[in-house]
């Protein structure tokens, strides 16, 4: 059985129209000045370079930390937040074992 990305690329493979342009785009392709290609690259590389220093100057890597710890430390804090009392523990097994059924059965269904 073929996957989904497999019959897309069947399908608009087959049904693609070539267009008879006699070399024509790659002509304009070859009439692009190498210099603008140039100016390109160079300022995309001024760009990067200038966001990484305003990134090292500005001490990114340390609010990053303390993102990460915040995210971290407020996960931590919700989850102890749960009272687990008899009705919740039983309902958090019956959700566990609901779900875990459906997936059994999806698997199930797709081997046919």
């Amino acid at each position: 059985m073929k996957s989904d990305d497999e019959l897309l690329a069947q399908f608009f493979g087959a049904s693609k129209p070539e267009i008879e342009d006699q070399g024509f785009s790659d002509r304009v392709m070859r009439s692009i000045p190498r210099r603008a290609v140039r100016r390109n690259q160079l300022w995309t590389t001024v760009c990067f370079a200038a966001a990484m220093a305003v990134f090292l100057l500005f001490d990114g890597i340390d609010e990053l930390r303390v993102l990460a710890s915040n995210i971290a430390g407020n996960i931590a804090g919700y989850l102890t937040s749960f009272a687990f009392n008899g009705h919740l523990l039983i309902h958090l097994i019956l959700a566990v074992v609901v779900l875990f059924t459906v997936a059994i059965y999806n698997i199930l269904s797709n081997q046919r």
